[in-house]
């Protein structure tokens, strides 16, 4: 794994305020780490907490930077793509907390463009707080 060079603006085709990782702190050619800082400007942020569910966003935009890494260091657009549907997705905690600091990685099982498989964890701490397997496609 190395360290990304690129803004998170530069590799996702989101837009704030609906960028929801905060950086990518390394990626290779099968993988993605990201992080997520829940604060009190986070969006889905209700009374303090955002809803553990939201992890599957937070898994997407980490697939989808792996893409948006990809096109950059080709020297090609960043892509629009979709979360298409998760076989199984098991959550540990029922939401996080204004201070969390989540380690979300993304690693790819199956590339068959423009359809993909991904599996994607979440750690808050050393604690195994969410995983699930993503498919996605991108047109």
């Amino acid at each position: 794994m190395q360290p990304c060079p690129y803004d998170i603006t530069e590799i996702l085709y989101h837009a704030p305020p609906m960028i929801l990782i905060d950086e990518v702190e390394a990626y290779s050619e099968m993988e993605v780490s990201s992080v997520v800082e829940i604060t009190a400007d986070s969006p889905f942020l209700e009374k303090g907490t955002v809803p553990a569910y939201v992890g599957i966003e937070y898994m997407a935009q980490s697939i989808a930077a792996y893409s948006g890494i990809k096109a950059r260091n080709a020297d090609e657009e960043v892509k629009i793509g979709y979360l298409v549907s998760t076989r199984t997705m098991t959550l540990s905690c029922p939401s996080f907390a204004i201070g969390d600091r989540l380690k979300v990685k993304v690693a790819l099982v199956y590339d068959e463009t423009p359809m993909a498989v991904f599996d994607g964890t979440i750690h808050r701490a050393e604690e195994l707080v969410a995983k699930a397997r993503l498919n996605v496609y991108q047109p």
